[in-house]
């Protein structure tokens, strides 16, 4: 099979399991707002459902190191290696928030709220500090569209630094304690999370046509 094919359904994958994840929280899941009581709650009635999330992060991050591997080998020095540890972080992060959530839902009904709200908060702030991740990843390809030879098409240095920008905007998360600049809110997933999947749609695009002129 050809790498361009793997590329695509490697990543059309990654994207399923990445919504897939949310899908499974439903809409009534807690946020950095909610309270002890309410986290515990929501822990308790939805134990699977927090289960089944931490299960899709894992097949997310392997598809993620998938891509990761294949697109840095398109990169020149030292553009790959700053790729590859974008990806990797943002792997190790989607791991890590990922087994908080399982860890809460194992045993909710002797959870003290307190416990629950710090830990759950814990978790929550992978939204602004995967930025870190995603800026290097962003500025990698980027990158490579200026100087006199660019590797990468306007277009994609375009994309590369639109998605640098608002991924580094977005760490103000960090600062955020309700509505759309709270950490793990809807900067984070909604925006963050729409500009990811064009710029990622773009780097296959560019991926996919290097692949097929080299083989």
């Amino acid at each position: 099979m050809r790498q361009s094919r793997i590329l695509l359904i490697n990543i059309l994958l990654t994207g399923a399991f990445y919504v897939a994840g949310f899908v499974a929280l439903g809409d009534s899941y807690p946020t950095i707002e909610s309270s002890g009581e309410e986290i515990v709650d929501w822990l308790s009635a939805n134990g699977t459902s927090a289960r089944l999330y931490a299960w899709t992060a894992a097949f997310f991050s392997l598809g993620l190191a998938i891509f990761g591997g294949q697109i840095s080998t398109l990169l020149p020095h030292p553009h790959r290696y700053i790729f590859l540890a974008g990806v990797l972080g943002f792997a190790i992060t989607a791991q890590v928030q990922a087994w908080f959530w399982a860890g809460l839902a194992f045993h909710p009904e002797g959870l003290d709220p307190a416990v629950a709200r710090t830990l759950f908060g814990m978790a929550t702030y992978w939204g602004p500090l995967v930025n870190g991740s995603t800026t290097a990843m962003a500025v990698a390809v980027g990158a490579l569209g200026f100087g006199a030879s660019p590797i990468i098409p306007r277009w994609l240095t375009w994309i590369s630094a639109i998605f640098f920008v608002e991924q580094a905007l977005e760490t103000i998360t960090i600062f955020g304690q309700t509505g759309f600049i709270a950490p793990g809110g809807s900067m984070n997933i909604y925006l963050g999370g729409l500009i990811g999947f064009l710029w990622v749609a773009g780097v296959v695009r560019w991926a996919i046509s290097r692949m097929n002129e080299s083989a």
